[in-house]
């Protein structure tokens, strides 16, 4: 019997890894003569580079770079300089887990230091950056990003402009610059356009701390650059970190790939896919939100279609509409059923993923 075991992290509590060594635990426990692989995954987000490191390996680099409030901060990359290539979390300088809940303000924030990061690689003699982007704290449609690279943004009068959100609107011109040569990639699952009802502001900016007058103040910014960025505005992706992805195709001629899917292609997925007997795939949470091309998704469909049965575990679960309807729901093994609450969910997710390994192993792997 050959289980392969591909989960996305438990955000809050493990990351993939953590994931498989825990069922693997588990499993061994009750089915020690089963073969295992173990191959974590990730969607584009956190998370994303280390499960490349792990496969290709690379050095980690450390810069001095800005928070999105412009704070010193130090930041890491993966590059791999046999390839020249770089691999960039976009978080690590511009997320939103680096400020606090107060300092939390799209008007305000920027993506300078990811810039910054991508500058260096650059510095490096990188002929390939891989840009991942997710968990951010801005919405500024990437001009801090292209400012940290010599961009600069004039407004009517022809005085440069501040690169953060609230800028947007005021943006008039805009004075390019040449970039060493260098092929961009951004990696990301989401797929809303720059602007309007679907657009960044309107999807993602209260969660980084927009209020309804700024979100309206925001997609106006969005709306007006733009008319600047033409049809790529309207591009799945170009909304995606604050409009990120829409400033990355335009100031870095980047190209937009889906995340899970560009991260299971570069790990081979597929080639384990076709060895394994049964797949466990999961992440903290199952739930609508689930089956938009997350991870879980893309690992059931990619099964599903050379008739490879899935197991789901996830830290709780939600049914839904969009659930696969050939996989049974009341069968998703979950770290809540067995914790008293959700603080003991967390604290020892491990111990009860373990647990579950054990009893996917004894209903299973006969």
């Amino acid at each position: 019997m050959h289980v392969l075991i591909s989960p996305d992290k438990f955000k809050g509590s493990l990351s993939a890894s953590q994931v498989c060594d825990a069922l693997e635990k588990g499993i061994k426990k009750r089915r020690p003569k089963t073969t295992l692989t173990k191959m974590p995954l990730a969607d584009g987000g956190e998370g994303t580079l280390e499960v490349i490191q792990q496969l290709h390996g690379g050095t980690w680099i450390t810069v001095d770079t800005f928070d999105p409030l412009m704070h010193p901060i130090q930041a890491e990359y993966l590059y791999l300089a046999d390839q020249k290539t770089a691999y960039i979390e976009m978080a690590r300088a511009s997320g939103l887990a680096l400020l606090s809940t107060k300092e939390r303000n799209p008007l305000k924030t920027t993506t300078f230091g990811t810039g910054v990061l991508i500058a260096d690689a650059l510095s490096r003699g990188a002929t390939q950056i891989i840009l991942t982007i997710g968990g951010s704290a801005t919405n500024d449609a990437g001009i801090g990003m292209a400012a940290a690279l010599g961009w600069k943004f004039l407004n009517r009068d022809g005085n440069e402009l501040t690169p953060t959100g609230e800028s947007l609107i005021q943006i008039a011109s805009i004075a390019p610059v040449d970039l060493a040569p260098c092929a961009f990639t951004v990696v990301t699952d989401v797929e809303n356009p720059l602007a309007g009802p679907s657009g960044a502001a309107h999807v993602f900016a209260a969660q980084k701390g927009a209020s309804p007058a700024v979100i309206k103040q925001l997609d106006k910014g969005l709306n007006n650059i733009a008319t600047i960025f033409g049809s790529i505005a309207s591009e799945a992706g170009a909304g995606a970190a604050g409009g990120l992805g829409a400033g990355a195709r335009y100031f870095l001629n980047a190209k937009i790939v889906s995340g899970s899917g560009w991260v299971m292609d570069k790990v081979h997925f597929n080639r384990a896919l076709l060895k394994a007997d049964f797949i466990i795939t999961g992440e903290g949470k199952i739930d609508s939100s689930t089956w938009g091309g997350k991870v879980v998704s893309e690992v059931v469909k990619r099964c599903d279609k050379v008739f490879k049965q899935t197991i789901l575990v996830s830290g709780a679960f939600e049914s839904s509409p969009h659930f696969p309807i050939f996989l049974d729901d009341n069968e998703v093994f979950t770290i809540s059923s067995r914790a008293k609450d959700l603080e003991d969910s967390v604290a020892n997710a491990a111990d009860i993923l373990e647990q579950l390994g054990e009893e996917i192993a004894l209903k299973y792997l006969n």
